[in-house]
């Protein structure tokens, strides 16, 4: 598996000189990354593989001869409210500072961008992170929903970051002792790699008790957190080992020995290559919903890999998973990835086995890997390329919301199925080639070089039909 290693930046205090870290020079004394995985956030000197964490915390100190009540951000931002006007549509700022994002801007449904809760000059500065919305409506035109996730201006909480972020760290009188330092950024992870977060790199004093929790996006809120796994939840380490792709949002409380309570909220972005498409569904256990995605400049039916034709443009469960075999598997043209951007999946063995990973591939099959959202991966998409994707519904009789997300060049640019416009009648399988399929969206791919730069979407619906669902009974046609 690739060991990543990775960086954690922290804003030095902008109210006043910084030296050294909270506790003085630090001799670089934190160890070596776990084999499994990164350790977050020490930072790797060129010829060591010990970790040297010299200049990496910056502590507030207050100008010779200061008092505690002088220490105040001399660069306050203006916050750019419009109070008096609407909102700017396509910047995902809430302008006029009402709490709601880019309101009464038209979108298509299911389109997904960042937004921003907070005044718009303080936008990108200190601790704020960007959520994201979902453009929702069932018909040709839809409105954006509510801003989720991100980081949102608060008050400054002491703990080395600018929480209100107007541009200076702690520019409060009570934060001239803090004992905490979170970070501000946190270097991407990866789906099925490890990432270890140590939390005494920014609450180096005694403990008595950790809590570590996170937060992750559309399917895990719609399974409720089953697609990653937490270690150490109650310790300073805490290993985080992902499965998809999104923004995650950790939260650690720290109880220290005098009761003092001390808390870091920041964001993980776990990012994979290319084009990825995940599904998941509310019924996961009582229904079996499947992935296909189809190949770019072909206009056959899906399943075709079972026609006489063979063409295999169809990519799925039967052809896309690791055991299958040529001539049984897609052929794309694609080149193969290594071996680290799949082997730590559920397939990781025969991945090994086939010493590579193809593209396109089906790395989760929900039958096999219960609660796990199903995904296809294509590492390296064509330019300019059209993928089809659509949901099959192979067995059972419960009606379910099938919801999937897509992923491009690591960011999630579409959601389609999220409540409140899930797809309703969704109810029935019949196997293979048989039962209900929807048709969910196009998507368009724009690579430049090695990098998908861009992806378009557009969401499918019925024949002549301005919005709604496309999905068919015992109809494989593209």
């Amino acid at each position: 598996m690739r060991r990543l290693l990775v960086l954690v930046s922290l804003l030095a205090c902008a109210c006043g000189p910084a030296t050294g870290g909270p506790h003085g020079d630090n001799d670089g004394g934190f160890g070596e990354p776990d084999a499994e995985g990164p350790v977050i956030p020490p930072r790797e000197d060129a010829n060591s593989s010990q970790m040297d964490a010299t200049s990496i915390y910056d502590a507030p100190i207050l100008p010779d001869g200061g008092e505690c009540d002088d220490w105040v951000c001399t660069h306050p931002v203006d916050d750019g409210c419009r109070p008096n006007g609407g909102d700017q549509c396509g910047d995902g700022l809430d302008n006029n500072c009402n709490g709601r994002v880019d309101e009464g801007c038209a979108c298509e449904p299911g389109a997904v961008q960042p937004c921003f809760v907070g005044p718009p000059g303080r936008h990108g500065r200190g601790a704020c992170v960007d959520g994201m919305q979902t453009c929702v409506g069932n018909s040709e035109f839809g409105t954006w929903g509510e801003c989720v996730g991100g980081i949102r201006p608060g008050a400054e909480a002491c703990d080395g970051q600018d929480n209100d972020c107007n541009g200076c760290n702690d520019d409060h009188p009570s934060c001239c002792n803090r004992e905490l330092t979170c970070p501000s950024t946190m270097p991407d992870g990866h789906p099925f790699q490890d990432y270890i977060i140590d939390g005494t790199m920014f609450f180096p004093g005694p403990a008595a008790s950790w809590q570590w929790d996170v937060t992750g996006g559309p399917c895990d809120r719609l399974l409720g957190n089953t697609s990653f796994t937490l270690t150490g939840q109650t310790t300073p380490r805490l290993t985080f080992h992902p499965t998809l792709s999104g923004d995650y949002t950790v939260h650690v409380r720290i109880v220290g020995t005098d009761g003092q309570v001390y808390e870091c909220t920041f964001i993980v972005h776990i990012v994979a290559p290319g084009l990825r498409i995940e599904l998941c569904w509310d019924t996961t256990g009582r229904s079996d919903i499947d992935l296909h995605l189809h190949k770019p400049g072909a206009t056959s039916g899906w399943f075709d890999d079972r026609s006489p034709a063979g063409q295999h443009d169809d990519c799925y469960y039967a052809n896309c998973k690791a055991y299958a075999t040529p001539p049984d598997r897609p052929n794309w043209g694609y080149p193969t990835s290594p071996l680290s951007e799949c082997e730590g999946g559920p397939e990781g063995e025969y991945w090994r086995d086939r010493g590579a990973c193809d593209n396109p591939r089906l790395d989760i099959d929900n039958i096999s890997t219960p609660n796990i959202p199903e995904n296809i991966n294509v590492d390296r998409p064509a330019n300019n390329a059209t993928y089809r994707v659509m949901v099959h519904y192979y067995g059972g009789s419960v009606e379910t919301h099938p919801l999937v997300n897509i992923y491009c060049g690591g960011h999630l640019l579409g959601t389609y199925g999220q409540a409140p416009d899930q797809l309703a009648g969704f109810n029935h399988g019949e196997g293979e080639s048989s039962g209900l399929m929807w048709r969910v969206v196009d998507v368009t791919t724009h690579v430049t070089g090695a990098d998908t730069t861009g992806c378009d979407l557009t969401a499918l619906h019925p024949p002549g039909v301005p919005g709604g669902f496309y999905v068919t009974n015992d109809n494989t046609d593209y």
